[in-house]
């Protein structure tokens, strides 16, 4: 706008001259006239004054042309290539600060790992005993008594982007401090997932993979303490469903853990022997329904496992056992406390909780463990249940043992627990309401609260056939089925404190000795951080 107007003013100028030019002419013509008229000698008063002064002399007029050339001065610099030119320095200035935050970012990645944080948790429990005198004479005269169930550190961090790792341990079981879950973990793998290599729980079972902060009771169910191999140095390949309706994970693990036992955790890391000891094991869950806008609050997920595992021995010299065998023992769903890997004979208590179901150490190759499992969770109700059987492929045969369990739980203070889709397992519970909250108005907040209900059983009965065939002393005397009915409460005072009180009426069927029962009256004082 402002050049236009430069122009209309330039253009104004030159008409003025171009007029001023005319005019000049206009008035030399008048000047011939005005002789013409004037020739009788009588000039006018303007003509005589000319005899007085030089004549004025005009510049000749310029042509339009010209004039309009020399008045309009040179175009101003494009405003739009300034503009321009003031964008691309903005663009340069904006690239040079784009580049210094990548290379801090660069920087500061290079100084963020290794990573770590400690977490850990302690298990306080108690127990008092109640048996028939059959159970005492079956089993043992059971011992009350205090103490820690569990107390572990464990550091988890990174190493790198994709790289994590954790080192845990437990001082409160045998070993002390023994091995726990401890591995190095890589993600992000293509059709792999993530691969762990280490000690960790093997892909088995939802109530094996329930971290034990968040159990439902104090101890997991009867199937679980009598079949699964549970914790091992091995490797494992997990992955999860794009939609993240469904996940599985495999792993391959060496069988045989303190003294080449084939059941339960390996506490010491350590898996020495030259004779067979791998095994293969696999899980796999589907949720069949779940509503993404309630925060995991309504779900049911499905779910199977399997595990095959070829027994092994050590035959260095000096050790207890140079055959591969198989032994099964169950407790009652309690403790131990103590030093329970060295756990008494069956029969005689010297351990706190005593077993109540022992298979014998006898012959065998290999074993097929399976497994079925459902969760259902309905706002503050859930549900889970499982069925395990094994098919032991021992030195007379095919020996095939099977339990279950059935657990119903409500919150009464309407909370519900969260649902980790990656691991297809139950998470924390978190209180609406802190206990002892202080605020203005006073102490407000009552926690949760949680009651629940389970039952369980095992089938271990050997066949006769086996007699004779027992090894280190074992033999059938403590083959039966051990039926577990548990009622319990959980007082949730805020996310990482909590107190448990569990009732569990034991029915044991002896083989040898028939039927007896046994009353556990239990609690536990947790905190996890």
């Amino acid at each position: 706008m402002k050049r236009y107007s430069r122009l209309l003013r330039n253009r104004r100028l030159a008409w003025l001259g171009i007029i001023l030019c005319l005019s000049t002419a206009c008035l030399a013509d008048d000047a011939e006239f005005a002789a013409d008229v004037f020739d009788d000698g009588e000039a006018p008063a303007f003509v005589q004054l000319s005899a007085y002064e030089e004549p004025v002399q005009l510049p000749p007029a310029p042509s339009p042309a010209i004039a309009l050339a020399d008045t309009i001065p040179p175009d101003p610099p494009d405003e739009l290539s300034k503009l321009m030119a003031e964008v691309n320095k903005l663009k340069d200035r904006l690239k040079t600060m784009e580049d210094d935050g990548k290379k801090k970012a660069a920087d500061a990645k290079k100084n963020e790992f290794p990573s770590f944080k400690i977490t850990g948790f302690t298990q306080l429990d108690s127990a008092a005993y109640s048996q028939s005198p059959n159970n005492i004479a079956t089993v043992g005269n059971a011992q009350d008594g205090t103490g820690f169930r569990r107390a572990r550190l464990a550091v988890q961090g990174k190493v790198a982007e994709f790289t994590s790792y954790q080192v845990e341990m437990d001082f409160a079981t045998a070993g002390r401090p023994s091995f726990f879950d401890t591995y190095v973990e890589q993600s992000n793998i293509p059709y792999l997932g993530t691969v762990r290599v280490g000690q960790f729980c093997q892909p088995f079972s939802v109530d094996s993979l329930t971290g034990f902060r968040n159990l439902t009771f104090l101890e997991r169910s009867l199937p679980f303490l009598a079949f699964v191999p549970f914790r091992r140095v091995g490797a494992q390949a997990a992955n999860i469903a794009d939609d993240e309706m469904s996940q599985w994970a495999y792993s391959v693990f060496r069988t045989g853990g303190y003294k080449n036992a084939p059941l339960g955790d390996n506490r010491y890391g350590v898996d020495i022997g030259d004779v067979g000891g791998v095994s293969f094991s696999t899980r796999a869950t589907h949720l069949i329904q779940y509503d993404p806008h309630a925060n995991d609050r309504y779900l049911w997920h499905i779910g199977a496992s399997y595990d095959y595992s070829v027994l092994g021995a050590d035959t260095a010299a000096g050790s207890t056992t140079q055959t591969p065998f198989y032994q099964t023992r169950v407790l009652p769903e309690f403790g131990p406390l103590g030093y329970s890997e060295d756990a008494q004979a069956f029969g005689f208590a010297n351990n706190s909780t005593p077993v109540f179901v022992d298979s014998g150490r006898y012959p065998a190759n290999h074993f097929n463990l399976f497994g079925l499992e459902t969760v259902y969770q309905n706002g503050p109700w859930g549900v889970q249940a499982e069925y395990m059987a094994t098919v032991v492929d021992s030195i007379v045969g095919n020996i095939f043992y099977n339990g279950a369990y059935t657990q119903v739980a409500y919150r009464l203070t309407g909370e519900h627990r969260a649902y980790d889709k990656k691991n297809g397992t139950l998470g924390r519970l978190v209180p609406f309401t802190d206990f002892f909250s202080f605020k203005k108005k006073g102490i407000q907040g009552m926690g949760a609260w949680e009651v629940a209900g389970r039952l369980s059983f095992v089938d271990i009965r050997n066949p006769d056939s086996l007699n004779g065939q027992y090894l280190n002393g074992t033999s059938n005397a403590g083959n039966g089925t051990l039926v577990d009915s548990t009622l319990g409460f959980t007082w949730f005072l805020n996310t990482h404190t909590k107190f448990q009180g569990n009732w569990i009426h034991c029915m044991l069927n002896n083989s040898d000795r028939g039927h007896s029962t046994a009353n556990l009256f239990v609690s536990r004082v947790q905190v996890d951080f």
